[in-house]
């Protein structure tokens, strides 16, 4: 295990959310820089550079928030509900009555 990681973060380490997606472990700090620098995908927020004798944090800025979108579990409680209540279960459901 290196001295060094980078680790890509759903939110600002600091806020202990717990919500580290994934980290990599470097011996080197110029190894660790270099992968530091990278900017990651758009759903990692901030990446987090830390050490013995550093401790960097930067917003991604290729990060942009994912959508809160509760269709799929809508239409799944719908199909529940029209299996149990019929068609009217469904579209009471489904926001249609």
């Amino acid at each position: 295990m290196g001295e060094y990681s980078v680790n890509h973060w759903g939110s600002h380490p600091d806020d202990e959310n717990d919500d580290c997606f994934t980290g990599w472990d470097f011996d080197t700090l110029d190894s660790a820089e270099q992968c530091f620098r990278k900017d990651p995908d758009s759903s990692v927020m901030y990446i987090e550079l830390d050490g013995p004798d550093v401790n960097q944090v930067r917003k991604n800025p290729n990060y942009r928030p994912s959508r809160d979108d509760d269709s799929e579990w809508q239409r799944e409680r719908a199909m529940q509900a029209g299996m149990a209540f019929g068609c009217q279960g469904y579209n009471e459901e489904m926001g249609y009555d």
